[in-house]
């Protein structure tokens, strides 16, 4: 909307229950709105980002309030001001890699992406044991912007190229 500030919250720190629910009182407390957010456990410690949008007046209520919230919470809150995301030319895709998990498949995938200029909108990666060998499996799904101007079967080629030399299922689906 016109008129309206954006803000980036994030905060780390020991999981517990009732995080969340702080955290989004302080920003329904400020007057402000939560837009879109990423919570997640990493080992012990909580982790979420979120974007905030409102009035100027809310916005920085969110900021003030954060300082305290910060110490009774035992959590490191991090505000940093943003503004809406430009519009901008590209395709939305969705890659979905897994195979046996080993160090480097992170890297490898992000680095086939970044030499053709595709925007990572989002990235979750995990891993997980299976069933009765306990062999390490890794999964990773991550929403693309690409260029329009990228050259899709060149593109596929390469992704296909990793995925052999990598030993791993490696798919990129057009989002509809």
């Amino acid at each position: 909307m016109p008129g309206e500030s954006h803000l980036v919250l994030t905060a780390v720190g020991p999981d517990r229950p009732g995080l969340v629910n702080a955290i989004s009182q302080l920003v329904h407390d400020a007057g402000a709105n939560l837009e879109d957010s990423r919570m997640a456990i990493l080992g012990g410690e909580f982790a979420l980002l979120v974007l905030v949008a409102g009035s100027e007046a809310a916005i920085a209520g969110v900021e003030q309030r954060s300082v305290r919230l910060e110490s009774e919470l035992g959590l490191k809150l991090l505000t940093k001001r943003t503004k809406p995301e430009p519009k901008r030319n590209y395709l939305p895709y969705a890659m979905r890699v897994s195979g046996v998990d080993r160090p480097g498949i992170v890297y490898a995938v992000s680095d086939l992406i970044a030499r053709h200029g595709i925007n990572v909108a989002s990235l979750e990666s995990r891993v997980a044991y299976a069933p009765l060998s306990g062999t390490p499996l890794f999964s990773l799904e991550a929403e693309l912007q690409v260029p329009s101007e990228v050259a899709l079967t060149e593109l596929r080629k390469k992704i296909a190229a990793l995925s052999e030399e990598e030993n791993l299922d490696v798919s990129l689906d057009a989002k509809i």
